[in-house]
């Protein structure tokens, strides 16, 4: 419960984002692989020498182990190590790993076992991490569109939200690869066009591909980019994403 008192020492975590808190402090959102996303304040990291090293490892995609205490939402950071070394993310790869930490704060939940998306995120960033020993010009021919489309479907699965993949919600058949559907996002893929107008066209295959995790298809990927978007647009409200308008601004003008 967010009211009684948490203790929680060596736990995994990893730091999404922070934000400063008075003149030396700073208030830290982790991602904990059994107590999902947790907040705790890290009393004087800023401007002193003897916490510098803290400060360093406060930074967003830091692997630790932390221990927390206190009665409220709102923890303490008592101790924290780092654990190995982090994934190293750049150019691109540093926009969609912030894309996917922005979709963890808005959408996690707190005092949660989140261990199955702990270790998919894991998965997912050292994707995005590209070797050292790769060009630039290599690294910026990876289609990182693949991996952010895994994490986001099976994060609306993991929340409770997963889609419909696999038949048709008004014969009850099973998707075909022929077929074009409309899908409605609280129930799937439809044959005749609902009066309803919240829904949008999609192809069999796009389903068939997605269900499978096969998006190697240019026509799979950007029909699965749209209808994930779609899905996720219901859970995150209005406010629009940071990180997704970034990227566009970077690397879509």
């Amino acid at each position: 419960m967010i009211n009684s008192r948490t203790e929680l020492d060596n736990t995994s975590a990893v730091v999404l984002h922070y934000y400063n808190y008075r003149d030396s402090s700073l208030i830290v959102n982790f991602f904990l692989r059994d107590f999902g996303k947790l907040s705790a304040i890290a009393k004087g990291v800023k401007g002193k020498k003897s916490k510098q090293n803290q400060f360093a490892l406060l930074q967003p995609f830091q692997k630790l182990k932390i221990s927390l205490t206190g009665k409220q939402e709102l923890l303490i950071l008592k101790n924290i190590e780092s654990t190995s070394t982090s994934w190293k993310l750049s150019g691109k790869s540093l926009y969609c790993a912030y894309y996917l930490n922005e979709l963890l704060l808005r959408l996690l939940p707190s005092h949660s076992n989140c261990n199955e998306i702990f270790i998919l995120y894991d998965k997912i960033l050292k994707i995005l991490s590209p070797d050292s020993s790769i060009s630039d010009g290599q690294k910026d021919s990876i289609n990182y569109e693949i991996p952010l489309r895994i994490f986001e479907l099976k994060l609306l699965e993991f929340l409770g939200y997963g889609l419909n993949l696999s038949y048709e919600i008004d014969t009850g058949f099973p998707v075909s690869a022929e077929k074009r559907y409309y899908y409605l996002i609280d129930s799937g893929p439809a044959n005749e066009q609902p009066n309803d107008e919240n829904y949008c066209l999609i192809s069999g295959t796009t389903l068939i591909d997605l269900d499978n995790l096969e998006l190697t298809d240019r026509k799979t990927l950007h029909e699965s980019k749209q209808l994930l978007k779609w899905a996720l647009a219901g859970h995150l409200g209005d406010k629009p994403l940071k990180s997704r308008e970034m990227y566009r601004q970077l690397y879509c003008s």
